[in-house]
């Protein structure tokens, strides 16, 4: 099973060490390619840490363009897609590559797919209350590592095997993103600078808690 967050985190600082500049840029891509679209001013988007099926999507007061709304939906999921095995490799030992996080693209349906269906099933749990949106969040949140992992599923399928994967193991994975809230809070304060150092940091410790979640179900 996951180990605690303590754990997690420290593993991470591990095995950013001497990727983090790598590790940084990727993010940094992934959020001009996908949450700056929807905005273009910097301090208006970093209250949009949480989009695309995380813990927590802060709204904004700020008009937002739709054409940019649009295509940072269209390409969500195979960048997300990419970025989940960026940091797969990069917890595996197996020298990422920042291109790697392109690689999302050759699975383009799967991965959009996938990106509507977490969006509308978190969207339609949120409705009854926050707390099953959250729980609904934290069920699906495994599927992009599926997806990458067997590019051979459908979105459906990854998105299942998540459900099945997460439970039991839902309020570890939500103890995890608690203990990384005092530094999403020092990204905001930061006018998003913190977030170059944070986000990695916060995206290797989730990859780790997917591989000890893999890792667990071969010996069950």
């Amino acid at each position: 099973m996951p180990q605690k967050s303590y754990y997690l985190k420290r593993r991470a600082k591990e095995q950013l060490s001497g990727n983090w500049i790598q590790a940084g840029i990727v993010c940094i891509i992934t959020w001009f390619l996908t949450i700056a679209l929807i905005d273009g001013n910097p301090i208006h988007t970093v209250q949009n840490v949480w989009h695309n099926g995380e813990l927590i999507q802060v709204p904004t007061t700020h008009s937002s363009s739709g054409f940019g709304s649009l295509l940072s939906f269209i390409l969500m999921g195979p960048v997300t897609l990419g970025v989940s095995g960026f940091f797969l490799k990069l917890i595996r030992n197996e020298r990422p590559a920042i291109e790697d996080m392109f690689g999302g693209f050759k699975f383009f349906i799967q991965a959009f797919v996938l990106n509507f269906l977490i969006t509308l099933f978190t969207i339609l749990w949120s409705l009854l209350l926050i707390i099953p949106g959250i729980i609904a969040a934290l069920r699906y949140s495994m599927s992009y590592y599926i997806l990458k992992d067997n590019p051979n599923l459908t979105a459906f399928e990854a998105l299942n095997q998540s459900k099945h994967l997460m439970v039991g193991f839902k309020f570890g994975l939500f103890r995890l993103y608690l203990s990384y809230i005092g530094w999403f809070l020092l990204g905001v304060i930061t006018l998003g600078i913190a977030f170059i150092w944070v986000t990695p940091y916060f995206k290797t410790a989730k990859a780790n808690f997917y591989q000890d979640l893999i890792n667990n179900q071969k010996y069950i």
